[in-house]
């Protein structure tokens, strides 16, 4: 699987700083996204997760109703800023070079 670069935001508003988030998609929801890990440029200082989520969901449609149900709560997938669960949920601010991981359910025997 390649690595990609996306933008999030299409157009940049005047006075914002460009930030660099970094999406890895762990076990089979790499599969379904088509790639391991990209990278996205967004516009908006004090973006939150769950807007970036959108911006995932948006850009990944084999992963959006994965991402879809951890925005209304429901979902399985374990998602993980820099290493550490969001102190505010999908409220927690990301910061320029953040890593976003998610991680789907493990079963087996």
């Amino acid at each position: 699987m390649e690595q990609t670069v996306s933008r999030g935001f299409e157009k940049r508003k005047r006075g914002t700083k460009r930030m660099i988030v970094k999406a890895k998609y762990m076990l089979w929801l790499a599969g379904k996204a088509g790639v391991k890990e990209e990278h996205f440029e967004v516009h908006e200082e004090n973006i939150t997760l769950g807007e970036f989520l959108k911006i995932i969901s948006k850009r990944r449609p084999g992963i959006a109703s994965y991402v879809d149900a951890i925005l209304s709560d429901r979902g399985e997938i374990i998602v993980l800023i820099n290493g550490q669960t969001p102190q505010n949920g999908i409220e927690t601010k990301l910061r320029n070079g953040d890593e976003v991981v998610l991680i789907p359910p493990v079963s087996g025997g």
